[in-house]
């Protein structure tokens, strides 16, 4: 049986502010004058190394692994400066990124790993660490480039780094290989104007680091973009990311500022859980244009989905999102979250998201939302166009369940017509203010047991 409800029309937007209790934010939210400090531009001193100085030959099949190591361990020594890789191929397997060393790929220059996955050593030494084994140990601690406790470094380009799709038998799934660039409590990290493509598992792996800032990196199919785990303070700016598994992904993330970027998958744009979080002024589409490896597919999955696993232990819930003036095509849902039955979405709730200014097309699946039993979801969609793709149009667009508050401000929602627009179920409260169904529909929600539900 239906709940009865109360429906209270509200007749000014004043009264309305009211009564969602915005008047009351007085203070700011956290992105507003938000001045992260991140990597200086010359690290360390000014000293400067060539590759080839020290023996890196180009074109050569041999791998090149002692003597960029050697200009990188003598920069460092010298207290820190340039290390140039000039224009050419050159192979190299593992390398070790020190501190003050800033790592310059000039135009041309192409840092292309090994086949071989035998040819990426760990330089982590496990048994000094004196904990537990975690998530990110082991097999997740390769990679053609690492920085360990490092701070004030930088890698940038114009050139490529090339991670030649290096698999490994015993490997995440069985075949996944190094990460291109991996990073493990650094701080202080500038990543710019270069391209990663082909990386074995990751493009770029940070665990436990913070002051990073990556800007107008391009990644080129592998496997995730950016994975974050336990990182703090992330600045990614007008990057351009096509990746076959998630674009941006991991949890227990805190203030992250992502601008005027290009998301393009063949898994999810946004597979994140962060603590203050910003995406502005991005571009989301799919199909992905290099394909999911394991599964062969290349349809995009969720532009934003709530990750959370309960293996990691995460300690921070996501919260205090703002995801303001986005485009998506083609991909299946605005946003996924389910704490009772998503995988990998139970180890902390989602709370409060707040999505402006987004124009979503040929979605293909309901944008689905199945909050925690304690009610603390709040999502405000503000100003958000979402329509389904026409061979996938006979469902709900907003599917909304166990919730504290749900926020609706010049919404415009596509499907068939033959079913509402919106299901909200179980929640607080619910305030709608001009909500468009597309096409005209004369029961454009379902509600049911929606504790206060307040029309403008």
């Amino acid at each position: 049986m239906k709940t009865a409800f109360k429906f209270t029309i509200v007749s000014t937007r004043r009264e309305f502010i009211q009564r969602a209790g915005l008047a009351a934010a007085a203070t700011a939210p956290w992105f507003i004058g938000m001045r992260p400090v991140f990597a200086d531009e010359q690290p360390g001193a000014a000293t400067e190394h060539r590759i080839t100085d020290h023996g890196a030959r180009t074109h050569r099949n041999e791998l090149n692994t002692g003597a960029i190591q050697a200009a990188i361990d003598a920069c460092h020594a010298a207290g820190g400066g340039v290390v140039r890789v000039p224009p050419g191929r050159f192979r190299t397997g593992a390398l070790l990124l020190k501190s003050s060393v800033h790592l310059h790929l000039e135009a041309g220059a192409i840092l292309q790993g090994s086949g071989d996955w035998r040819d990426y050593q760990s330089f982590i030494d496990w048994a000094a660490l004196g904990r537990a084994r975690q998530w990110g140990d082991g097999e997740w601690s390769n990679a053609l480039i690492t920085a360990l406790d490092a701070t004030n470094i930088r890698i940038d380009g114009p050139g490529t780094i090339d991670g030649v799709d290096c698999t490994r038998p015993q490997g995440e799934e069985g075949f996944r290989g190094p990460h291109a660039v991996l990073l493990r409590n650094c701080a202080n990290v500038r990543i710019r104007d270069v391209t990663i493509r082909r990386a074995g598992n990751y493009a770029l792996m940070c665990f436990d680091s913070r002051k990073l800032d990556v800007i107008n990196m391009k990644v080129r199919g592998g496997h995730d973009g950016l994975h974050a785990q336990r990182c703090e303070q992330v600045r990614v700016h007008d990057c351009d990311f096509r990746t076959g598994d998630d674009c941006f992904a991991g949890c227990d993330n805190l203030n992250f500022d992502i601008r005027n970027c290009q998301v393009n998958s063949s898994c999810n744009g946004f597979r994140l859980g962060c603590e203050k979080l910003v995406v502005r002024d991005c571009h989301l589409w799919g199909p992905g244009e290099y394909e999911h490896k394991i599964s062969g597919r290349t349809n995009m999955l969720g532009a934003f989905v709530h990750f959370a696993p309960r293996d990691r232990h995460p300690q921070r819930a996501s919260d205090d999102w703002l995801i303001e003036n986005v485009t998506i095509d083609r991909a299946q849902a605005l946003y996924l979250y389910d704490f009772e039955r998503g995988g990998w979405m139970q180890g902390q709730p989602a709370r409060w998201l707040h999505f402006k200014n987004i124009r979503a097309t040929n979605l293909t699946r309901t944008t689905r939302v199945l909050g925690d039993t304690d009610r603390q979801f709040r999502l405000t969609l503000e100003n958000v166009s979402l329509a389904l793709h026409e061979a996938h149009h006979d469902q709900p667009v907003l599917d909304i369940n166990q919730f504290d508050s749900l926020t609706l401000r010049e919404v415009r929602l596509a499907n068939s017509g033959a079913q509402a627009v919106l299901n909200a179920t179980r929640g607080n409260s619910l305030l709608i203010e001009r909500l468009t169904p597309v096409p005209e529909n004369r029961q454009p929600h379902q509600l049911d047991a929606v504790d206060s539900i307040e029309v403008i």
